[in-house]
C-alpha cells in the first residue's frame, strides 16, 4: 500500500519510507497477533510511520549499516510500542494510515536530495568531514 501511494525506498523519500514502512508493519502485525480490533491495528500501522515522518536516509559511506541497522532495530522496538498503546486504546484516532502516507510522500519530495542516500548529507557527512 505505502509502495504504490508513496515509496518504500530511501533513494526517493528518505529513511521514513524505509524504516517507517516496515515499523507500520510491524506495528500492524503485532497488533493483530494480540487480536486487536481492524481500528486499532490500523492506529498501529499509522503510528508506526508517523513517528518517522522526516527521517532521512544518511548512509555513512553508502552502506547500509551506520545508522540503518540501529533504525531498523529500534523500529522494531517500537512497533511493541505502538501494539502496547493500541491494545489499551478503543482504537479511535485523528489521523489515517492513507493520510499519513500522502504526507510521507510530500515530505519526502521536499526532502533536499542530500538526504535521500547520497552519502552527501546528515549522518554520511560526518565521516567526510573527518577524512578532511
Amino acid at each position: 500500500m505505502v509502495k504504490h501511494n508513496a515509496s518504500i525506498s530511501g533513494a526517493e523519500v528518505g529513511c521514513q519510507g524505509e524504516v517507517g514502512t516496515a515499523c507500520a508493519m510491524a506495528s500492524a502485525a503485532a497488533a493483530q497477533l494480540f487480536g486487536c480490533s481492524i481500528y486499532q491495528i490500523e492506529y498501529a500501522a499509522e503510528m508506526g510511520l508517523e513517528h518517522h515522518l522526516g527521517l532521512t536516509c544518511d548512509p555513512i559511506c553508502g552502506y547500509v549499516q551506520i545508522p540503518c541497522i540501529e533504525r531498523n532495530a529500534f523500529g522494531a522496538a517500537r512497533a511493541l510500542n505502538h501494539n502496547a498503546f493500541v491494545c489499551m486504546s478503543d482504537g479511535r484516532h485523528t489521523v489515517s494510515f492513507d493520510e499519513i502516507v500522502r504526507v510521507m510522500k510530500q515530505t519526502g519530495h521536499d526532502l533536499p536530495s542530500i538526504y535521500k542516500e547520497t552519502s552527501a548529507g546528515g549522518m554520511a557527512a560526518l565521516r567526510k568531514a573527518r577524512e578532511e
